[in-house]
């Protein structure tokens, strides 16, 4: 990825979603995507897993690599919820990181992941605490003005889940592995 200066992003107009992949597309790690909603549909930003990408042999003295948040930084009032689908370092590793820079949004996520979170917050007591709310396969939330749908999804960790949120448009399916 290359960062140009003078790159401008297009303003979300107010009827539209804007579907913003930070990392996790035809790669493994970083997963992160944010679904940002225009105005006269409420204006908000739900970010789905927050991960880190793994250093490899292209990467040498690098631990990790973050998304790049930039764009929820500035927008940081917008976020309103971030939604963990799994416990895996590439869906949570960046939590500790990123968290406090956009606003420490309310985290959903099942048992087991949220129980995997707050132990890895444990290696970094400066950051703020975590509002994390336990949520259930086959259960809804209302985030903002969206529903949100969590249904089970089979994976390599337990408790593993996908998202459904509702537009006025039809559903962003997010199976998270």
């Amino acid at each position: 990825m290359v960062n140009r200066d003078g790159d401008v992003i297009p303003a979300l107009a107010p009827d539209a979603i804007r579907i913003i992949p930070f990392g996790g597309v035809e790669e493994i790690g970083r997963n992160m995507t944010a679904i940002e909603f225009g105005s006269a549909l409420g204006g908000d930003i739900i970010v789905v897993d927050i991960g880190f990408q793994f250093k490899d042999e292209n990467t040498p003295g690098i631990d990790y690599i973050l998304p790049n948040t930039k764009y929820l930084e500035e927008r940081q009032d917008k976020v309103k919820a971030v939604i963990i689908t799994h416990g895996h370092l590439d869906h949570i590793g960046g939590i500790p990181y990123i968290m406090p820079r956009i606003g420490n949004p309310t985290i959903y996520t099942r048992l087991l992941t949220s129980a995997l979170i707050q132990k890895r917050q444990e290696e970094f007591p400066h950051v703020p605490k975590l509002d994390i709310h336990i949520v259930e396969k086959n259960s809804t939330v209302t985030i903002g003005s969206t529903k949100v749908k969590f249904f089970a999804v089979t994976h390599t960790i337990p408790d593993s889940m996908g998202v459904i949120i509702e537009t006025p448009y039809g559903s962003i399916v997010h199976t998270a592995t």
